[in-house]
This record gives structure tokens, C-alpha cells and sequence, in this order.
């Protein structure tokens, strides 16, 4: 029986989304809600939830502030948050669910179908938060850490290292400076849009590079990187990518 607290300091927001969990979530057979983060880490303690949907900005303590008082985290995590760029960015980068408010039933549905798709595994969810911690913490988008989800793992890396991605089929291998490559479990227009602020573009439907590795477009329409890589050039991209690297 999966068992759900809901943390927000707006009584409305958690109404609103217990309502919706209700009607169109049968998963869920159980909803508890807290209005006050004060009282989230008792509650969450006595309840044993196996999924906890966390308002970002509360007053007295932010999520992030209540997960880091809470050493024992035997639950997973789907983030709430009204837009904010800057917090979005550092929990996408970081490979967490989250749901932007009012929330849509439609991606509540399709997190909760994630949420149960997913693995127990809570030491890694401790490495993802800790990666939130990091990028939240630092003065810049520039300096976040891009979680990546291998088979094998979960590998940290700098987007600035990070050469080309290539689409595998519904997976990505990342080709790295200096030689390395991880093959990730997520597809390459996910990873178009995460990184497309970070001086990445889009040359061909297979391909996202980083701008600062490529020397030039050839005469035959490759794009030729620092390491001799020749990368396919779609012509409908083409006109982009000559002006981005003008």
C-alpha cells in the first residue's frame, strides 16, 4: 500500500493536490498532509510515507533545509515548487523529479508512474540530494554538476568537460575531454534541453556538442572538433550553428 505525506505551507496547495491524488492516482491509498515544515521530519518519522511530494520555499525551513536535518531518508522524493529558474535548473541537473505548481494532473500522474517504475535504492537518492545541496550552494549555473544515471551507477560530471552526447537508440553516450564516455539511460532531447544554456547546440537529431570543443564546419558539412571528430551537420541546422560559432 503506498503510503504519501504531502509537505506545503499553503493548507490550499495541499488540498488542491490530495483532491487531485484522490481522483486520479489509485496508487495512491493513503494521504497525509503538513502545512508546517517544522513538523514534517516527526511526522514523516511516525507516518513511514514511501513517497513525499516537498515544497521548495516554506517559511521557518525550506525543503532542502528539512532533508539535510533528516539523516535517515527511507523515502523517495518528488520536489513542488512555484517557477523559480535557478532551483529548477539545480534539481533538474541533478536527476530529480519534480512538479511545477498549480500542478498539472497529467504530469502528477506521470511522476507517480516514474516514482513506482524506479528503484529502492535510497543511497542513491542520498548522492542525487547531495548533488541539489552542491548546486544550489554554488554562485552560478555554470558550476552545477550534471547527475548522470548509468546502469552501472550515477556518474558527477562538469558540463564544461563534457565534449559531445550522441543519441544510442532512447539512451546517450557522453564523450568526455580527455578520452572518457558514459552511456546514460535517458534520451538525448532530454539532455538538449538541460544543457542548451550551457553552450551546447543541436547539429544533428543524433548529435548535441559543445560549442567550445568544435574549430570548424568542412566543406562537405561536418563539423570538425578539437580531438579530429567529424560530426554529422543536419542542413536544416546549419545556419544555426555557423552563427553560434560566429
Amino acid at each position: 500500500m503506498l503510503k504519501v505525506l504531502l509537505v506545503d505551507d499553503e493548507e490550499r496547495a495541499t488540498d488542491a493536490l490530495r483532491l487531485m491524488i484522490q481522483k486520479a492516482v489509485p496508487e495512491i491509498q493513503q494521504v497525509w498532509t503538513c502545512n508546517d515544515a517544522r513538523k514534517a521530519a516527526e511526522m514523516i518519522h511516525h507516518l513511514q510515507p514511501g513517497l513525499v511530494f516537498l515544497d521548495i520555499q516554506m517559511p521557518h525551513l525550506t525543503g532542502f533545509e528539512l532533508l539535510q536535518k533528516m539523516p535517515n531518508k527511507n523515502f523517495k522524493i518528488i520536489f513542488t515548487t512555484a517557477y523559480n529558474e535557478y532551483a529548477v535548473q539545480a534539481i533538474r541537473f541533478s536527476a530529480f523529479d519534480y512538479l511545477l505548481k498549480p500542478v498539472d494532473i497529467e504530469e502528477l500522474q506521470a511522476s507517480v508512474q516514474r516514482f513506482l517504475a524506479g528503484s529502492e535504492d535510497y543511497k542513491e537518492q542520498f548522492e542525487l540530494l547531495k548533488n541539489i545541496m552542491h548546486n544550489i550552494s554554488v554562485p552560478s549555473a555554470n558550476e552545477f554538476r550534471l547527475a548522470l544515471p548509468a546502469r552501472e551507477g550515477i556518474h558527477f560530471l562538469q558540463p564544461q568537460e563534457i565534449v559531445r552526447c550522441e543519441a544510442i537508440g532512447n539512451y546517450t553516450k557522453f564523450f568526455m575531454d580527455g578520452g572518457r564516455s558514459y552511456l546514460s539511460t535517458k534520451t538525448l532531447g532530454e539532455y538538449d534541453n538541460l544543457l542548451s544554456s550551457h553552450n551546447f547546440i543541436r547539429t544533428h537529431r543524433s548529435h548535441l556538442v559543445n560549442l567550445r570543443f568544435i574549430s570548424f564546419v568542412d566543406h562537405e558539412g561536418w563539423v570538425v572538433l578539437k580531438d579530429k571528430t567529424r560530426v554529422e551537420l543536419s542542413r536544416r541546422r546549419k545556419e544555426e550553428v555557423l552563427n553560434a560559432l560566429k
